[in-house]
């Protein structure tokens, strides 16, 4: 992309992101597509096994699809097969307990399809984009599967929708300086603020109801803040992205919100980290529910 034809975009990107600060036309189709993606959610963790399996498959068959469309637009079926095949294997992996063999076979899907790249940047695209869908969504089904899954999975659902949602009204009602108009001409400090607070609320809700002593609720404050910025940043990270690769959303696919690329990319970057977590430090649940 050249650098005029950036700033053009940029400008009308600007401009436009004045224009929507009020107004609130999506707000209905965002926040019925949002309700409903969060019934589908939290019942598909609820019930786990095949249920959350299934759910992440048929979001890697969409992710795929729009990493494929955005990255590689003139070879779109190859990148979408090689990404789906890599991701949709690691999630299957992952649903039978074995993370580290999933990993491994997207690992391969991702280098092998990057052989059709005759550059450095195609190759970290192509290779990247297939760990970048796989993967969270292959530790997402994982941590459902440890013994406290079903409260780590909807413990992550309470921190970053919450986050979401006040990132999304803080900017719009607060708006102020831009956090990266670069990247993002919506995303504001102000946003950012308001949805790392609410994380951290959510967080210390998430204590309260899972019945955790009044003595911890300062490492659960810490916990909901630490997983609401780092969803946030997901979600900077995907403007980047889609920045990179000249597009405004993912897709179409969901009414107010874009892609599911759009929609889930804050839950992708703290299941990452919460699998982290998990894998270095398999008692930390314990320790936030004050179990001995």
């Amino acid at each position: 992309m050249s650098g005029a034809t950036e700033e053009r975009i940029l400008e009308a990107e600007s401009l436009g992101a004045r224009e929507r600060r009020g107004d609130w036309s999506d707000l209905g189709p965002r926040v019925a597509s949002g309700l409903a993606l969060a019934m589908g959610g939290v019942a598909a963790a609820w019930l786990g096994g095949a249920w959350i399996a299934g759910a992440c498959g048929f979001a890697v068959v969409i992710m795929s699809y729009e990493w494929a469309r955005m990255s590689e637009p003139d070879a779109v079926t190859p990148a979408f097969m090689f990404a789906l095949a890599g991701s949709l294997g690691a999630v299957m992996f992952a649903s039978w307990g074995w993370l580290t063999y999933g990993a491994g076979w997207m690992a391969a899907c991702a280098l092998l399809s990057a052989t059709r790249r005759r550059s450095i940047a195609g190759v970290i695209e192509t290779a990247g984009g297939t760990l970048y869908i796989g993967l969270p969504c292959a530790v997402f089904v994982w941590l459902r599967h440890q013994p406290d899954g079903l409260a780590i999975v909807l413990a992550l659902f309470a921190v970053i929708w919450a986050a979401d949602i006040f990132a999304y009204f803080g900017g719009k009602l607060i708006g102020g300086p831009k956090i990266a108009a670069g990247l993002s001409p919506n995303k504001t400090w102000s946003g950012i603020v308001s949805g790392v607070l609410a994380g951290t609320m959510a967080g210390l809700g998430c204590g309260v109801v899972f019945a955790a002593p009044a003595a911890i609720e300062g490492l659960w404050l810490l916990v909901g803040a630490v997983i609401a910025f780092t969803g946030l940043m997901g979600d900077l990270f995907e403007s980047f992205l889609k920045r990179r690769f000249g597009v405004k959303d993912a897709s179409k696919i969901i009414p107010g919100h874009g892609g599911v690329l759009d929609r889930i990319d804050g839950l992708m970057a703290a299941t990452l980290l919460a699998g982290a977590i998990v894998s270095a430090w398999p008692g930390v649940v314990a320790v936030l529910m004050a179990r001995p």
